[in-house]
């Protein structure tokens, strides 16, 4: 059993559906990512959220391997990437190229320079895989999460959905079918962070279903499938789901492109209200857990993809591909400028704290530094005093007095060198019960107060 500490109490919980639903689900934190339904038979999903269908063992893999919950990012890079670049926004990574299939056919279906399929495919033909989790849209452009096991089966999931699929409840079929030795797995950076947990931590034998490739898609954030495809493809805009051939975002711009030729585009900002809820609090755009990260952010020819591979694998497997002649590759030039700035817009965006959250912080009766020092430590994920001090600019002997004040009020622990703040959640738990406590006892001496009030004025 796992306990959160506090000041003087513990608060004992068992990882497990209620446990997901409680901290991931009703907080509407989850990214439809399908991992906890492809982790576990007795979850199912209903097209919005998880739902439990039958009694919870409490095994905590839905929790355990949620990428909404605790994932050690930089643990898993310094495993995973060693002795590569390193970018504060990008992550880790060997280089980045721009990169276009060579083969006509996947280039007229596939997104861009159709570097996800000709990977995928080569892979597969070479026996480095037995299939890739994928999405493919099916009737009206819904989209359905497959392990696609064929060249023809991959080709069908080309092209991004630009809607919530989730891609990870196909990992169920890997767990099932022992003939699926390795497996490739395509996601959004959400979807990345599940997959790299279950690869670091495997919760069925290596020797089958083997995490081989992970395949991160940059994005800013999804939308909904009633959102996007209903209110805003069909009714809006009038175009017939099924004649749609693919989707493209570039500029700030949707792009609808239909079985005709016909282009239609719309401004990205009016999409807002059906984005995801979850994207809002996602810091990460081109997912920076994966093996090698793919999109067209900053490219100059939609017809060409950019690549930010991080791991050693990636780059054989890109080289393998280059080599047999089924891709072509270039130097990034301005596009990774372009790709940088973007990865740096969505986390600066997403990580601010409001100046009037402080300020409501601080009237629970904190001082203002400690309430800063906290939401440091919360939107760094953690730090070392050292650390501390060079962001907040503050000297050791005043920082250390202020960690010192945070830990005795059981805003943060210490784990080895660094501090970690304590849930926010649990943090106003608290602090409400410190103000209620205080209030109780300001109560008790009304009839005092009032004695003195009424012996005055009567």
């Amino acid at each position: 059993m796992a306990t959160i500490a506090t000041s003087g109490t513990a608060l004992s919980y068992t990882p497990s559906f209620e446990l997901l639903n409680r901290w991931v689900i009703e907080k509407q934190l989850c990214c439809y990512c399908g991992t906890c339904a492809g982790v576990c038979p007795r979850i199912t999903l209903d097209g919005k959220v998880p739902r439990l269908i039958n009694y919870c063992s409490e095994c905590g893999n839905c929790y355990k391997y949620c990428p909404q919950t605790y994932v050690p990012v930089k643990e898993f890079e310094e495993k995973l990437f060693p002795g590569t670049n390193k970018d504060e926004s990008l992550g880790y990574y060997e280089k980045c190229i721009l990169a276009q299939s060579t083969d006509k056919n996947i280039l007229s279906i596939a997104q861009n320079g159709g570097l996800v399929t000709t990977l995928l495919i080569h892979a597969l033909e070479a026996g480095l895989i037995d299939g890739a989790i994928l999405a493919v849209a099916e009737k009206d452009w819904m989209p359905k999460p497959i392990l696609a096991r064929t060249p023809e089966e991959i080709k069908k999931a080309a092209g991004s959905k630009y809607v919530m699929c989730p891609n990870m409840f196909a990992y169920r079929e890997v767990i099932s079918d022992p003939t699926v030795k390795k497996v490739a797995i395509v996601g959004l950076p959400c979807q990345v962070r599940a997959a790299r947990k279950l690869q670091m931590e495997p919760m069925i034998p290596v020797k089958n279903g083997k995490i081989e490739f992970i395949i991160g898609l940059f994005c800013h954030r999804n939308f909904s499938y009633e959102g996007l495809l209903l209110e805003t493809i069909k009714k809006t805009l009038n175009i017939d789901l099924s004649n749609i051939k693919k989707f493209d975002i570039s500029k700030g711009k949707l792009m609808v492109f239909t079985q005709e030729g016909k282009q239609v585009e719309l401004p990205v900002k009016e999409l807002s209200k059906y984005s995801w809820s979850s994207c809002s609090s996602c810091t990460d755009f081109t997912g920076r857990l994966a093996d090698i990260s793919v999109g067209n952010a900053g490219v100059i020819d939609l017809n060409w993809n950019l690549a930010i591979v991080r791991s050693k694998k990636a780059m054989e497997l890109l080289d393998s591909a280059v080599k047999a002649g089924k891709l072509k590759i270039a130097e990034g030039g301005d596009a990774i400028n372009a790709i940088l700035k973007e990865a740096q817009k969505k986390a600066e965006r997403r990580e601010k704290v409001s100046e009037a959250l402080y300020q409501h912080f601080s009237e629970l009766g904190v001082p203002s530094e400690d309430v800063r020092v906290y939401f440091t430590l919360l939107t760094s994920g953690g730090a070392s005093a050292v650390e501390l001090s060079k962001a907040l600019n503050i000297g050791e002997t005043e920082l250390g007095a202020i960690l010192a004040r945070l830990r005795e009020r059981g805003w943060l622990v210490e784990y080895g060198d660094r501090y970690i703040p304590t849930r926010p959640s649990i943090v106003l738990r608290m602090e409400t019960a410190k103000l209620q406590n205080l209030i109780k006892k300001v109560l008790e001496k009304e009839p005092e107060l009032e004695g003195i009030y009424v012996r005055k004025f009567g």
